[in-house]
């Protein structure tokens, strides 16, 4: 079951990010097409490119957590041994599990409690805001899987 999820937030949020940053590269090159050659006004669009950076870079950051890419303490692992390194993974993991807990409260809160709006479009900053407690939920959920699987491990050591 919960490979399937796995499969599914990982497919998802790298599709939203490619879509993400399309759009970005798109909005940025009109902008410039426009600066260029004045026939049509858009204003706000890089209140748009904002919004989708925000997403972009929290959702691909707890992409990239989800697939142990982000951080890695390897090296130091292997030179320290298996039980060693096993309890420092087990130590790494719930650092960073502490780090995606207050990314998620606190970012919940930001987002809850911000009344800023952008200055053009009138849009929500919450709306980008509300990146942080997505990625940090999303980090949570891979840490948790993560901290389950060390601690198999390092029971089926014991035995």
């Amino acid at each position: 079951m919960l490979s399937i999820v796995d499969r599914v937030v990982r497919r998802a949020g790298r599709a939203t990010v490619i879509l993400a940053l399309l759009a970005m590269l798109a909005l940025l090159a009109l902008g410039v097409v426009i600066r260029i050659f004045p026939v049509i006004s858009v204003t706000g669009y890089d209140e748009i490119v904002e919004l989708l950076m925000a997403w972009m870079t929290f959702l691909g950051a707890a992409v990239l957590w989800g697939e142990g890419s982000l951080y890695r303490v390897d090296v130091l692992a292997g030179r320290l041994g298996p039980r060693a390194g096993g309890v420092l993974a087990m130590g790494v993991r719930v650092v960073t599990l502490l780090f995606a807990v207050v990314l998620t409260v606190e970012g919940w809160r930001v987002a809850v409690l911000s009344a800023e709006t952008t200055p053009f479009l009138r849009f929500p900053k919450s709306i980008a805001y509300a990146s942080m407690p997505v990625a940090g939920a999303i980090m949570m959920g891979y840490t948790l899987a993560g901290l389950g699987r060390a601690l198999r491990e390092l029971r089926s050591r014991r035995s």
